[in-house]
């Protein structure tokens, strides 16, 4: 059976979900390929002289620096928040997946190792091949003597440079291990800043100009003084005075903090960071905005499940009790300011308002970017006069592994249950523990009333037990939509946002409905 192109439907389909990425991913790799292959061929064919010394050691060493170069110059980007934030606000957004930006990150740290490796390797071969050359062939790589590959190796400027790079390249990369990062962010956060190393010394790595003129500098500039004004930013903005108007404790080791912050505007389904000076100075975590614009004070709930939470949970509930702890507090014991905000930045969540029809599926504490959402959505229906479009229907979806997992948000979702407007809520909770289906029935309905609600969750909607069947769900909104495009949104861990990502394209590719996945990433 012969290979066929694709037809104009199924790009169309294909493009709903991954077409911006690979498109993307292609035009980098193309970039990185046609520098490469410029240089390689600079030196094969125009450098003839480099070429008679060198070989082709001196054409892989000059392709690898320029894949260098480019990729130095774009690593910066993916990191830039608050103009990434700003971006989101524009037509690019179209043309780029932002939601991405980590990911992106990430993949163009291993292209600059693979190049560096490469350039290595290379120039490893040249200095041996100039160590066993004669004074007149290397009189055209502007050396007066032969020196010894050690010499070429380890005391020039290039030779010592490239290796400390590579260093705190080894060090910069090996704490951005997720096993070394989470326990030991402060590690991470410090070897990471071996960046500066990273650039600064290559900027001088090229100076000697044995076979071209310095150039690193003039692609790295313009991303560096980003990154700069990017920092002034956040550091003028974690100046501002922040006030911890409530703190609480929820069931599940979950403690909810209410700030005050002068001149805080965000959007529904944006994220911050918050950093505790008493607990690390430079450490700052990501966590989303679970109040709503409307409201005047601004809302986290933080799950207490590594060291700087755990820390955070000592300092502000030392007695280990519920409800509310702290109240109306400037300054930690020491003196030092209680909490410091950066903030807010642009998420995934932000484009739900792009779709009328949205699935909303939150794992345990990842339900917290729907909270800004879902009250956000109940005020425009409040409101007599609308100023965009609206959302028609949000079905809701929350996964808990334990009951105690319901406790802590079961009340802003009851409040919304209670106040739906246009019935444009609907809600599925599912309980996925360890219970046995005979004792959930017993609690459910207790006392068989028809106004009782669901004893688990609080909620009207009754709970299911066991995880969800998406290829089910999907398949019956495939058809309630047919024709129409339906946002889905997740937060939650790896394994279930490949499933629900599977289901999504899957879905779009095999009907007429068209379902957008997107999913958080800090």
């Amino acid at each position: 059976m012969g290979l066929r192109l694709p037809t104009k439907e199924e790009v169309k389909k294909y493009w709903v979900n991954d077409g911006l990425k690979l498109v993307f991913l292609i035009l980098f790799i193309l970039g990185n390929i046609a520098i490469f292959a410029e240089r390689f061929y600079h030196y094969k064919w125009v450098a003839t002289d480099v070429f008679a010394i060198l070989g082709y050691g001196g054409c892989f060493a000059r392709g690898a620096a320029a894949m260098i170069k480019l990729d130095s110059a774009i690593i910066l980007i993916p990191v830039l928040r608050n103009f990434l934030s700003w971006l989101r606000g524009t037509f690019i957004n179209n043309y780029i997946p932002i939601d991405k930006n980590i990911i992106f990150h990430r993949f163009v740290a291993w292209v600059i190792a693979f190049a560096t490796f490469m350039h290595v390797m290379a120039h490893y071969s040249n200095f041996r091949a100039i160590s066993t050359s004669t004074v007149e062939k290397v009189a055209d790589l502007h050396l007066d003597t032969v020196p010894t590959a050690s010499y070429l190796a380890f005391r020039s400027l290039a030779g010592w440079t490239g290796h400390v790079v590579v260093v705190a390249m080894v060090l910069m990369y090996t704490s951005a291990i997720e096993s070394i990062r989470r326990p030991m962010f402060e590690t991470f956060w410090y070897t990471h800043h071996l960046f500066i190393v990273f650039f600064g010394l290559l900027c001088v790595h090229g100076l000697s100009g044995r076979l071209e003129p310095a150039s690193y500098w003039k692609w790295v500039i313009g991303p560096c003084g980003l990154y700069i004004l990017e920092r002034i930013i956040r550091v003028a903005r974690s100046k501002k005075t922040t006030m911890l108007l409530m703190a609480k404790q929820h069931p599940s080791r979950v403690i909810e903090v209410r700030m005050k912050v002068n001149g805080f505007k965000y959007k529904p389904g944006q994220y911050l960071f918050l950093n505790c000076p008493s607990i690390a100075m430079n450490e700052w975590h990501p966590f989303t905005i679970t109040s709503a614009p409307e409201e005047d004070f601004v809302s986290c709930h933080i799950n207490i499940v590594g060291n700087w939470t755990g820390k955070l949970s000592t300092l502000l509930n030392p007695e280990k009790k519920l409800g509310i702890i702290q109240e109306n507090v400037l300054n930690a014991p020491n003196g030092k300011p209680i909490l410091r905000v950066d903030g807010p930045f642009g998420a995934a969540s932000e484009e739900v308002f792009k779709y009328k029809q949205v699935m909303l599926i939150g794992a345990g504490i990842g339900v917290t970017p729907f909270a800004s959402i879902l009250k956000h959505i109940k005020n425009q229906l409040a409101r007599t006069y609308q100023t965009g479009p609206l959302i028609e229907k949000v079905h809701f979806f929350w996964i808990c592994r334990d009951r105690s997992s319901f406790e802590w948000f079961s009340g802003i979702i009851g409040e919304l249950e209670m106040e739906n407007v246009n019935n444009f809520l609907e809600i599925n909770a599912y309980l996925t523990g360890a219970l046995s289906a005979q004792e959930v029935r017993d609690l459910t309905y207790a006392g068989g009333d028809q106004e009782s609600r669901d004893q688990i969750t609080g909620f009207s909607s009754p709970t299911q037990f066991g995880r969800p069947k998406w290829k089910e769900i999907f398949a019956d909104f495939a058809l309630r939509y047919a024709d129409k495009d339906v946002g889905v949104f997740f937060c939650g861990p790896k394994m279930l946002s490949k499933d629900l990502y599977k289901n999504a394209t899957h879905f779009t590719k095999t009907t007429t409905c068209r379902f957008h996945y997107n999913k958080e990433n800090f």
